[in-house]
């Protein structure tokens, strides 16, 4: 008999990665601070997004939590394009 766990995790789609290992392949451009870390592979067309967080223990700053932008997704859409450059005017500001 499966544990309501198991069930659960073969329902979920896995979050994990999946497609080509770009990171591996190619050095970013690179923007770390405490709060945040800003990489982006050209070749690639990705952006990765990751929120830094200060370790209690050891007090390091470590980042996990990453989004990943595709340059052929988000180009598709002007809406989304248009967001986008809403945001980095207000940065901006």
């Amino acid at each position: 008999m499966k544990r309501l766990t198991q069930i659960r995790s073969e329902t979920r789609p896995s979050r994990r990665y999946r497609g080509d290992t770009y990171w591996e392949k190619e050095s970013p451009l690179k923007v770390t601070t405490d709060k945040v870390r800003v990489c982006y592979y050209p070749i690639a067309g990705k952006l990765q997004i990751s929120a830094g967080w200060k370790n209690p223990h050891s007090e390091k700053v470590r980042y996990g939590r990453t989004v990943v932008l595709d340059a052929s997704v988000i180009g598709s859409s002007p809406e989304a394009i248009s967001l986008l450059e809403t945001f980095l005017r207000h940065a901006r500001a």
